[in-house]
């Protein structure tokens, strides 16, 4: 499948990295496609100092400075300890403007625990795993010996360790979650790269041996986003931007040993289009997430998909008060899904909210964002106890994003 640099641009959106990451042989792949609006265009709207949220729900935990001292712009979820330490990445900021990966205490304070340099990676875009050991496994969206982003170990001394440098053919601009099994197996996705340049997903072996499980190539995907969740068979699921029958993405099922099935594509039309956000699975195996766009209203839309293929949309945004544009990974706590979206929220600022929709498709805002407390682009939510927390890649005291928590009443 042939893509113009607007396709390829809008599947990166308002990443810190987008440049950076279009190789000169991704930006020739040109074709005509719909332009999508890039998350990124927030970013210089946020600026004054942080206010009062509204919502009382609602805590700002830290605002981001930017380089030398701090990061910024994190595009990740975070990651809890039993502690209450939270853990998360950044794109840029740090010591050399690379990205970072942070941990904030219980009492606010913050440590640098890593400032990449490129050359050891660069922006990394994804949650960091917590190992039993102490360790903290994440990667970096690019940089490295090849450019294409690295798997990385901090040790629970504080040691960093390049796991494995990606090729072109391993993958290339690496972000969102990974997750682990039971026999320490690491499985990820890439953006970019793969033999047919469509992306991959890939599996890090307990014993450090690298396997790319499935390459996409277009007709059963297109630029994998965001990691991939899985089920108690081992089963990974993900979702791919773009790609699939309409070239308006997919939701697929790749076995344990690489056998892909796209359990649906979208058209694009009233069930949706365009999808970013990562999944989340039931007890029974149906599979919810969001489309960035598409659905009644052209602002997006929240599904629930059962394992025969038969989509029912649970939600579809107006782009107004209740949100638009939803590029937040989904998590499911009992019946009730939680996520992100990136506009709408704030009738001023139209920065994006916190939102829950309930089995029945009933929606409500948890918190809409207004820009001097966050805005724009949040990776999703971790729950705790009832306290949801998560990130947004700008706004804030120094637009450079901030770690929020909103505590349900």
């Amino acid at each position: 499948m042939r893509l113009s640099f607007t396709h390829i641009r809008v599947a990166l959106l308002g990443s810190a990295l987008a440049l950076a990451a279009l190789t000169p042989a991704a930006a020739s792949r040109a074709d005509s496609h719909r332009d999508r609006a890039l998350h990124g265009n927030h970013t210089s709207a946020f600026g004054a100092a942080r206010g009062v949220a509204a919502d009382p729900t609602y805590t700002v935990l830290h605002d981001f400075a930017g380089s030398p001292n701090d990061g910024g712009g994190s595009g990740a979820n975070v990651t809890l300890d039993d502690e209450g330490n939270i853990y998360g990445t950044t794109d840029f900021g740090g010591a050399n403007g690379f990205g970072t990966v942070f941990k904030l205490a219980p009492d606010g304070t913050q440590t640098l625990l890593h400032s990449f340099n490129s050359t050891d990676g660069s922006g990394p875009d994804g949650a960091v795993l917590l190992m039993p050991n102490g360790d903290i496994v994440g990667t970096a969206g690019s940089g490295g010996a090849n450019g294409n982003g690295v798997l990385f170990k901090i040790t629970a001394k504080g040691k960093y360790k390049i796991l494995h440098d990606f090729t072109a053919d391993d993958g290339a601009f690496l972000r969102g979650n990974l997750i682990r099994d039971k026999q320490g197996n690491i499985y990820g996705t890439a953006l970019f790269g793969g033999v047919n340049g469509d992306g991959t997903v890939y599996k890090y072996a307990a014993d450090g041996t690298f396997t790319v499980l499935h390459a996409f190539n277009g007709t059963d995907g297109l630029f994998p986003e965001h990691g991939v969740v899985s089920d108690s068979a081992g089963n990974l699921y993900g979702v791919t931007a773009f790609g699939g029958a309409s070239d308006e993405g997919t939701v697929y099922k790749l076995s344990p040993k690489g056998k892909l099935k796209t359990l649906y594509s979208f058209t694009g039309q009233e069930d949706g289009g365009f999808l970013y956000g990562g999944l989340a699975l039931d007890k029974d195996g149906n599979v919810y997430g969001s489309t960035v766009d598409g659905g009644a209203h052209a602002a997006g839309t929240v599904f629930k998909l059962t394992q025969d293929g038969t989509l029912t949309t649970l939600y579809n945004f107006t782009g107004g008060t209740d949100g638009g544009a939803p590029e937040g990974d989904m998590l499911l706590v009992g019946k009730n899904l939680y996520s992100t979206a990136s506009s709408g929220g704030d009738a001023g600022c139209q920065c994006g909210a916190v939102y829950e929709v309930t089995s029945k498709g009933k929606e409500k805002v948890l918190h809409a964002f207004t820009g001097a407390d966050g805005g724009g682009y949040s990776a999703g939510l971790v729950e705790d106890n009832h306290v949801f927390y998560g990130t947004t890649a700008s706004g804030g005291a120094s637009s450079n994003g901030v770690v929020f928590s909103v505590t349900k009443k």
